[in-house]
């Protein structure tokens, strides 16, 4: 009976550690948690705090990425409350503020600084979106641009805040 319940503890301390919630993510970046997007507007620490947050890795070159970005954008305007960030992985935050500031885009956008993706996961995609902290349901990461139902039913599962 020990042995199963060590066991079982062996299990969830691995689970843990396969999930890592934001905070964890964040914890050898300079600064921690962003507490600013690339257009300087606050992000509350409530944001990383009451559940799983969707994150999409993007590229600002990357026309998939425009296209999943901009129905991102869209779905949420319409259903706002869903927990979203965009991450992008080019080096240069100027030209991501300027691109974000030409698009419009309604959530939070941050710059990897600290390889965030490959904590996450080992392909280099783009788009690719995942779950910071533990995700409801599903694969921990989707590549690729997805359609409007399956964002959709992704922002349902990050929960209204």
């Amino acid at each position: 009976m020990k042995a199963l319940a060590w066991m079982a503890a062996a299990l969830l301390v691995g689970t843990a550690q396969a999930t890592p919630g934001a905070q964890a993510l964040f914890a050898d970046c300079p600064g921690g948690l962003p507490a600013r997007d690339v257009r300087d507007r606050p992000i509350s620490p409530s944001f990383w705090q009451g559940g799983p947050v969707l994150a999409v890795f993007w590229s600002t070159d990357c026309a998939f990425c425009q296209r999943h970005n901009e129905r991102l954008d869209r779905l949420l305007r319409a259903e706002p409350g869903a927990a979203v960030i965009a991450i992008a992985v080019d080096d240069q935050s100027h030209t991501v503020r300027r691109i974000v500031e030409r698009r419009g885009y309604g959530f939070p956008v941050i710059v990897d600084g600290c390889g965030l993706r490959a904590q996450l996961t080992p392909r280099k995609v783009v788009p690719m979106t995942c779950w910071l902290g533990e995700p409801p349901k599903g694969p921990r990461c989707i590549p690729g641009e997805m359609a409007d139902d399956d964002l959709r039913e992704l922002l349902k599962r990050s929960g209204s805040r």
